[in-house]
């Protein structure tokens, strides 16, 4: 007869420890929480095993390994558009693949074993191999959306005063479950103080601001929806009106309408409409951030920038694109920042990345590169690096008043001609990149 045993999940306990120790404060928690949600995009949960053999340690041993080649499928077909089978991989591939994995219940009798797995991944290895195996993948995101579930009852918008119905379905909701990674607030004092109804329902970008930031998050999602003072009508279905802002204030409207099964009861039935209003996240987000696969290519750039805030936000909006894969500062001077720009795909897509986060990118014909300076306080000197024999490049935030002339640069390591504004030098080779 089979016996049911649960296992604890141990995702975010190292964080949970540290805090009782006084280690890390609220806002590192909060910081950690969206780092852990934003790999929730490379996590695969609900990962169902049935296997049988001739005693219970190795239908074990086959359900692990059965557990994480489906969740390589289900994570290559999230990651791959119109994509079918994942490439095959072998048992020692798919163990360097696989960071983790978390048993949510599991039965097991002398023969047989029964489980339910999350398969957490590695997202760098994974982004490897897809590159060299798919035309194309789907980046995901870095870092959540925050999700607000807001409830129309009888005329009245609840968020935070009542338990709706609504709001529990999105609670119940698995992590892991979507290509966007999506994080429901708990509704604490915090929460409340941060964003209102009225607040979530208007688009109040002071507010947003407040409980993106809280969360670590990259924008915020308003999934409003009504419902009877029953609770949601089977018969009739429902409309989720989802409403996404974005970082940069972009704001972006869609209504999921959720047609029930006959055999729907009401919770069915809004448990459907938090798995359609996550597809539709997820569709957009292919839409939007779909990068050519390949090596890693990198090109050299002049940033005009006006003021320390202005370079700033346009770091912050190079930051947000995910087709960048790193960013080196090569120097920095009061008008203009040379950096060393890595990504995947072709320079087209990049461009066309950039600008969705209002950046322009064109070529610089004849712009120098300053080699690297020698570093103080080390034996001898660094040999300075070489200059790209490519074309150099220009980044430019749209409508950002930045003056600067593209390519004017002066000595090596220097800024602008008569700026007197040293640039900071390249840092040590094997030391972590600028990002």
């Amino acid at each position: 007869m089979l016996h049911r045993r649960r296992r604890s999940l141990w995702p975010g306990l190292a964080a949970v420890i540290l805090i009782l120790a006084g280690l890390l404060g609220p806002v590192a928690a909060r910081a950690q929480t969206g780092a852990a949600a934003g790999d929730a995009a490379f996590t695969v949960s609900g990962i169902a095993v049935d296997v049988s053999a001739a005693n219970a340690n190795a239908a074990r041993d086959r359900a692990i390994l059965e557990a994480q080649r489906k969740g390589w499928d289900e994570l290559y077909r999230r990651l791959v558009p119109g994509a079918g089978s994942a490439p095959s991989v072998s048992d020692t591939d798919l163990f360097r693949l696989v960071q983790g994995f978390e048993i949510a219940d599991e039965r097991v009798s002398a023969t047989r074993y029964v489980g339910t797995y999350t398969v957490r991944f590695r997202p760098q290895p994974v982004r490897d191999l897809l590159a060299g195996s798919t035309a194309s993948y789907v980046e995901p995101p870095t870092r959540p959306l925050v999700v607000l579930p807001v409830t129309i009852v009888d005329g009245r918008p609840v968020l935070w005063e009542d338990r709706t119905a609504w709001r529990e379905a999105w609670e119940a909701r698995e992590p892991g479950a979507s290509l966007v990674p999506l994080l429901v607030p708990d509704g604490e004092l915090d929460d409340i103080a941060a964003i209102g109804v009225g607040d979530a329902l208007e688009g109040n970008a002071d507010a947003l601001s407040r409980i993106v930031q809280r969360y670590n998050a990259s924008g915020a999602v308003v999934a409003r929806t009504e419902l009877p003072a029953g609770g949601p009508d089977v018969a009739r279905g429902m409309t989720v009106e989802v409403t996404r802002y974005g970082a940069d204030g972009d704001r972006v409207q869609q209504s999921v309408p959720v047609r029930p099964d006959a055999s729907d009861r009401p919770e069915d039935l809004l448990n459907r409409a938090v798995v359609f209003t996550a597809a539709a996240l997820d569709e957009a987000w292919r839409r939007e951030n779909t990068v050519a696969a390949g090596p890693e290519q990198s090109l050299y750039a002049a940033v005009p920038v006006a003021s320390l805030a202005d370079w700033l936000e346009t770091r912050r909006r190079l930051d947000g694109i995910n087709a960048v894969t790193r960013l080196d500062i090569l120097s920095l001077s009061r008008g203009e920042a040379v950096v060393m720009l890595h990504y995947r795909g072709d320079v087209g897509r990049l461009r066309e990345a950039l600008s969705r986060r209002n950046l322009t990118l064109s070529e610089a014909p004849g712009t120098a590169v300053p080699p690297a300076p020698a570093v103080p306080g080390q034996l001898g000197t660094l040999p300075a690096r070489p200059l790209s024999a490519g074309p150099s490049w220009v980044i430019r935030q749209g409508g950002s008043g930045a003056s600067a002339a593209a390519g004017a640069f002066g000595p090596a390591g220097a800024g602008p001609a008569g700026s007197g504004f040293v640039g900071t030098p390249l840092p040590a080779p094997g030391a972590p990149a600028v990002r």
